[in-house]
């Protein structure tokens, strides 16, 4: 049987599978929608882009001489998807015409379409343009030489990209059974498996009469190869049930399979009869009225069906050992193939014929050894070994450009492995330097970090320690004017007494000894106010740098666990302290509180004694009194209000603060 030709002219049919008259309709959803209907619906400025291409996605061509007519209007859309840069549509668009041409036969138009097409798959998204791509890929690849490896990738991608449509988009399944066509009878079993699989799950989603007939195409050639290769009976019946199978598809009328399909029915009667022929107990009235069904459909013009029809009969005959009957059935077979051969010898190259010229050889060859007829046998059989020799050679040289092209694809995928090794090697000493960068960033930020800190601290060490000298000088120089206050007094009481007594010369000495004793003290009084002075400057000079709030927290907290192990409790308090107090109490203070006199304050709100504060500053109570003493003095309270109440009203109203700020 020539399963080659079958392929070929069964393609040549799905071409014009649904042509009709100018005035025939694209189908959109069932509903028939005309050419001049999509014609103003890509014109109408109304209509949303998007619209358009949900319309256009969903409609189902008809094929023929009237698909011209989409030209125009598939143009006008493609120049929509350029300005909108819709990638889906441009890749939609244009392998509808590619298709458009190549039903045409304009081969340059059709490639430039296709090569446009190349550009737009790599990035388009929408599941039913790749479907068509890929397919249309796929009859491109199958009708090139050494292309059927290919091209039958490009169906199996079809069939993928179909299975991820939207069940309103599965409109174009012609195609699917056009793919069920060109894979028939090819020799990978184990991909028409796979592919078979693949048509199976979609017509579980979605049941489609058009996928039914595809897949029983494909299931029927699939048992006729396990027969030629096994010989069983089973094959047979499986192959004969698949064949029946399209036939009651195509006469249900509830399935509305078209018209044009008569041309694969006519195939199937003929197969079916050929297949009961093969068997060893057949009906032969069944067989022979399966062949008068294949002719009463017509078609006796096509030098092709016409082969296959005497080719049919020729079996039937043969094994009913009618030979002389058999013999002529064979003869106008292979006269009718050479008619094909010279009609289609300009459109398809010879040896595509070779195998429909090997069976028929082959089954002459047998008739004629029946028969007896030796050297006439003999004869077909050099012709049959010829034949073998050529689609042998043919087999040959395609198996080497395969095997040529599996290794130039292993030295590509080699070549990106390697291209991709070292993309990962690049990319991991980029990743190890921006690691080290950021590493050397950030221990260059820790120890600026660190030296900042150090010179902050030393700095407030500094100004620490020029504070407590100022305050020492001052403490000594507030002494000596106490101890001169208190010899004004006894002096003002001893002149009192001397005048009392009439002691002028005594009571002169004494207004000179006061006199000298106010100078004193007006020089002593200038130097504490110059000290004064000179511990502003020096507190505004601290004003002026970076907050060290935390740092005077962080000494006092140090100095407690140093001198007061045992007072953890002040530490937890002091902890709970805001930085913001410190703030607090300058501002409470209209002049400049030193930090002395801060750390005092701290001491003082979180509870601390007085024995405790003079241990912790190393200093005599009576020190811890003065201090007290000069901060209601600063603070400008009364005898009779106390310090500690003040200072913990700040805390208070600072937490208050807080608090209502947070509710908020």
């Amino acid at each position: 049987m020539d399963k080659k030709i079958t392929v070929i002219i069964l393609l040549f049919s799905c071409i014009f599978l649904y042509s009709q008259e100018d005035s025939a309709v694209a189908y959109l959803n069932n509903k028939g929608v005309t050419l001049d209907s999509l014609a103003m619906l890509a014109g109408n400025p109304k209509i949303s882009y998007k619209e358009k291409m949900d319309i256009f996605y969903a409609c189902n061509y008809k094929r023929g001489v009237q698909r011209e007519k989409l030209i125009p209007i598939i143009s006008r859309l493609l120049e929509e998807s350029k300005k909108r840069n819709d990638i889906n549509g441009l890749l939609y668009n244009h392998i509808h015409l590619a298709d458009i041409h190549n039903d045409l036969n304009n081969n340059e138009l059709f490639d430039m379409h296709i090569d446009s097409a190349d550009i737009y798959a790599e990035n388009a998204t929408h599941p039913l343009s790749l479907s068509w791509y890929h397919y249309t890929k796929g009859t491109q690849a199958i009708n090139m030489p050494y292309g059927r490896k290919e091209g039958y990738k490009q169906f199996e991608k079809a069939i993928d990209y179909y299975d991820q449509t939207d069940k309103n988009t599965h409109n174009i399944s012609y195609y699917i059974y056009n793919i069920a066509v060109y894979t028939a009878n090819q020799p990978d079993t184990v991909f028409a498996k796979r592919l078979i699989r693949k048509v199976e799950h979609i017509l579980q989603k979605e049941y489609s009469p058009y996928i039914d007939f595809a897949l029983s195409t494909m299931k029927s050639d699939l048992y006729s190869l396990h027969f030629d290769a096994t010989k069983q009976e089973s094959m047979l019946d499986s192959a004969i049930f698949h064949e029946k199978k399209r036939t009651s598809l195509y006469f249900s009328g509830e399935n509305r399979l078209p018209a044009e399909l008569d041309y694969d029915i006519l195939q199937s009667y003929l197969l079916i009869a050929e297949y009961l022929s093969l068997k060893k107990e057949s009906d032969w009235n069944f067989i022979n009225d399966c062949i008068e069904k294949a002719k009463s459909i017509g078609y006796t013009d096509d030098s092709y069906i016409m082969s296959r029809i005497k080719y049919t009969e020729a079996i039937s005959l043969y094994e009913q050992k009618k030979y002389a009957e058999a013999e002529k059935r064979i003869i106008e077979a292979e006269y009718y193939l050479s008619q094909q051969i010279e009609e289609g010898g300009a459109m398809y190259p010879l040896e595509t014929f070779y195998s429909d010229e090997l069976v028929c050889a082959d089954l002459h060859c047998r008739i004629l050894l029946a028969k007896g007829d030796y050297q006439k046998a003999l004869k077909h059989n050099r012709i049959k070994n010829d034949l073998t020799l050529k689609m042998s050679d043919l087999e040959t040289r395609e198996l080497e450009y395969l095997y040529n092209t599996e290794k130039e694809e292993i030295k590509i995928e080699q070549l990106k492995a390697i291209n991709a090794n070292q993309i990962k090697s690049i990319s991991m000493l980029l990743l190890i330097a921006i690691m080290l960068v950021v590493t050397i960033a950030l221990l260059f930020l820790w120890f600026y970090t660190a030296k900042k800190g150090a010179k902050r601290r030393s700095a407030l060490i500094k100004a620490e320690k020029e504070e407590a000298e100022l305050n020492l000088k001052i403490k000594e120089e507030q002494a000596v004017k106490a101890q001169l206050e208190k010899y004004e007094v006894l002096s003002d009481c001893r002149l009192k007494e001397m005048e009392l007594e009439g002691k002028n010369k005594m009571m002169e000495q004494l207004l000179k000894d006061k006199e000298f004793l106010d100078r004193q003290i007006e020089s002593y009084t200038q130097k504490i106010n110059e000290y004064e002075r000179i511990n502003d400057k020096k507190q505004e000079y601290i004003k002026s740098e970076e907050p060290v709030n935390k740092f005077v927290i962080e000494d006092v907290r140090k100095l407690i666990a140093k001198k007061l192990p045992n007072r953890k409790d002040y530490i937890e308090s002091l902890c709970r302290l805001d930085e913001q107090y410190i703030t607090m109490l300058k501002n409470a203070y209209n002049g400049n509180l030193s930090f002395p006199y801060i750390k005092y304050c701290i001491c003082f709100v979180i509870g601390m004694e007085i024995g405790e504060v003079s241990e912790c500053f190393s200093i005599e109570q009576s020190s811890v009194h003065m201090v007290r003493y000069r901060l209601k003095k600063k603070f400008e309270l009364d005898n009779n209000d106390d310090l500690d109440v003040f200072l913990r009203k700040i805390n208070n109203s600072l937490s208050s603060f807080k608090y209502f700020r947070e509710t908020l």
